[in-house]
């Protein structure tokens, strides 16, 4: 019963986050219409996202259903950008401060790399469309079948050949998995 109870509370908390989808848009290249996915502990574009949910929480039927994609939800009290998540505490987005990589927490954790760019991220809403936006420019840099995410910050070390693009957004009404691995 305190199960029930538990997950009953966690569900009504959640049911007031704004989630979204997001989709890559750079006119006449590789990453035109790409979706924005999480897995690894990354953020990139295309591919699958790769979600995960307990055997337990599934049988008490808290699982969100996945069709390999990520949801996003931001936290606008605290500019923050957060994976679209059922799992208590969340899985947090930021950019590595050595590399600019978007990478993000594992389920219960707020632990990532010190110095880490976490604040300034915003949504500017519109009809149908959105956009998401960070305090940094947005860049995808190509790794076989996917393209990791990554945030032009101070001192980071990026790839090259990288294309910037703008983060489209599509709103979601749950989120898109328990946790992301």
């Amino acid at each position: 019963m305190k199960s029930a109870i538990s997950f009953a509370a966690l569900s009504s908390s959640l049911a007031s986050a704004q989630y979204f989808g997001v989709t890559s848009a750079r006119s006449g290249s590789a990453i035109q219409y790409l979706p924005m996915n999480a897995g690894n502990e990354t953020i990139y574009l295309g591919g699958q996202a790769l979600a995960y949910c307990p055997t337990n929480v599934g049988e008490l039927g808290g699982c969100p259903e996945n069709h390999g994609q990520t949801n996003f939800a931001v936290n606008s009290n605290a500019s923050t950008l957060e994976l679209g998540t059922a799992v208590p505490g969340g899985q947090q987005v930021y950019a590595d401060p050595q590399t600019g990589a978007l990478k993000y927490t594992i389920p219960h954790s707020a632990a990532m790399s010190e110095g880490a760019a976490v604040v300034g991220w915003s949504v500017e809403y519109g009809g149908t469309l959105g956009r998401l936006r960070f305090a940094f420019e947005l860049l995808a840099c190509q790794d076989g079948n996917i393209w990791p995410v990554y945030a032009v910050i101070p001192n980071a070390t990026l790839p090259d050949g990288c294309l910037s693009f703008d983060a489209l957004t599509v709103n979601q009404t749950e989120p898109a998995a328990w946790e992301f691995e």
